[in-house]
């Protein structure tokens, strides 16, 4: 066994754990947080999820109903359900493709992009706020653990 494995794959110390408690305890408030924001400007914070991530695709993807799925964890089917909802709320449209008339693209319209800027000064102000406690607990995870998935992917 190599020693990158060795040190991935062996039981967490105790600190280990409160620092695995500590990274999902941040996540789930900055979830919270911003959940709590999308839904004062009248909008299902899964809407706003689906319209992040196509504004957020790497340049080299297409923003397709498959890809968004992939990057939201989600099933095709559930996926489908969430563009026809938000594509009824304004946020989004469909466009076919130019070269492949049956692929179809996903574009934010001037209503999501509208939300996008509104909520994207509120989810850096939090993170500007409450950030650092992430960074600290995925550091005290990793320390001491090589990059056992190679060098990340420049963009």
């Amino acid at each position: 066994m190599s020693p990158t494995k060795d040190k991935t794959h062996r039981p967490l110390r105790n600190g280990e754990y409160v620092a695995l408690a500590e990274f999902r305890y941040q996540l789930r408030k900055f979830q919270h947080y911003m959940q709590d924001q999308v839904r004062a400007l009248g909008v299902n914070p899964q809407q706003y999820q689906l319209v992040l991530a196509i504004k957020g695709l790497p340049q080299e993807q297409v923003p397709t109903i498959g890809a968004l799925a992939e990057r939201m964890q989600l099933n095709h089917n559930s996926s489908v359900e969430r563009v026809d909802r938000s594509e009824k709320r304004g946020l989004l449209r469909r466009e076919r493709g130019q070269t492949d008339r049956r692929e179809v693209r996903l574009t934010v319209t001037s209503r999501g992009e509208a939300l996008l800027r509104k909520l994207g000064s509120s989810a850096r102000s939090e993170l500007l706020e409450s950030g650092s406690a992430l960074v600290d607990a995925v550091q005290q995870l990793t320390r001491g653990v090589s990059n056992h998935r190679g060098p990340a992917k420049k963009s």
